[in-house]
Formats: structure tokens, C-alpha cells, sequence
């Protein structure tokens, strides 16, 4: 990480009725990538276009009759920022391993599927809409991993094995159906 980059921290207070407010803050956290450092204190890097959606969930809280402080930090350690990065990163190698037993999932229903010799368009439909959502499931956690989490790679290789299966049961069932 350069050190010019810039950290933010956004500090905000909700009220507790109704919860709405607290689970969109939450949500759009999680979305973006920023790291909770504690209830209510999250932090995130100045890089990508975070800022402009943490000001407009800023706004939406003061305007929900919440507090929100947003700060930019002056100056960290090289240890203070390693520390952030190490969190960041644990956080997308959870997110990796989350997909990556997913993708377990699709190879084992591939197989059984191919066992079964279950090869109809019906199926090939099902676990076409399966990949797209892993695609992009995949894209989100890419885009929120700033600092090139250790599990990136391992993941890219199984979302082109989990596409590589499906065209592999593909022509299986366009070869039963007689369209190759």
C-alpha cells in the first residue's frame, strides 16, 4: 500500500426504533467493503468511488434523525495500517471462502447430475442462473478487495473450473439432444 493513501472513518449514531436505519448502515458498510472497527466506527481507504457512497449514507442518517461524523485520518503507522489491511484482508478471505465452498457445491451437483445422466436444458438452465449468481457474488467481493486478499486467486481458478464443468455438462446435453 502507497503511503499516500487516505483512510476514512465514519463514526454515526442511529436511533434504535425503528431498526431500518441501523440495517441499511450496516448493509451498505458490508457492500462497499469498509471494516467495523467497533459499533458504529467503520473504517475504509480513499480509493474507488467509497467516499461518494459513504457521504450519501451519511446524509441519509443525519436526515433520519441520526449523527454521522465523517473523518479523514491524518496520518497512520506503517503498523497501524498494516493492522487495517490485515483486517480488510481476513475479511475478503472469508468472503472468498464462502464462494469457494459454493463452488463446491456446484461441482458436486454437476457430478451428480452427470451420474444420474440428468441431461436436460431444464438442468443446464438451473446451473447456468447457479454461475451467474457465483459470477457475480465473485465480482462484488472483488470489487471490495482493496488490498489483494490471499484467497483472490484461489477463487478465480474455481469460478473458471465451476464455468469449465458447466460447458462440459452442456455438451453432454446438447449432444444427447442432438444439437452438436
Amino acid at each position: 500500500m502507497s503511503e499516500k493513501t487516505t483512510w476514512h472513518l465514519l463514526i454515526y449514531k442511529v436511533p434504535s426504533e425503528p431498526s431500518t436505519l441501523r440495517v441499511k448502515a450496516w448493509r451498505k458498510l458490508k457492500e462497499v467493503g469498509a471494516l467495523y472497527l467497533q459499533q458504529s466506527v467503520a473504517v475504509y481507504p480513499g480509493i474507488n468511488n467509497l467516499e461518494n457512497e459513504i457521504r450519501i449514507l451519511t446524509k441519509d442518517i443525519k436526515e433520519s434523525g441520526g449523527e454521522a461524523l465523517l473523518l479523514q485520518v491524518a496520518a497512520l503507522s506503517s503498523e497501524d495500517e498494516n493492522y487495517l489491511i490485515s483486517k480488510f484482508n481476513e475479511q475478503r478471505d472469508l468472503e472468498y471462502e464462502e464462494l469457494m465452498d459454493k463452488c463446491n457445491d456446484f461441482f458436486s451437483e454437476i457430478e451428480k447430475e452427470t451420474a444420474k445422466q440428468n441431461f436436460t436444458f431444464a438442468e443446464l438452465e438451473e446451473n447456468d442462473e447457479e454461475i451467474d449468481k457465483l459470477s457475480r457474488w465473485f465480482s462484488k467481493i472483488k470489487e471490495r478487495d482493496f488490498f489483494g486478499s490471499e484467497k483472490r486467486q484461489k477463487a478465480e481458478e474455481m469460478m473458471a473450473k465451476c464455468r469449465q464443468y458447466l460447458l462440459e455438462f452442456a455438451e453432454k446435453i446438447y449432444k444427447k439432444e442432438g444439437t452438436i
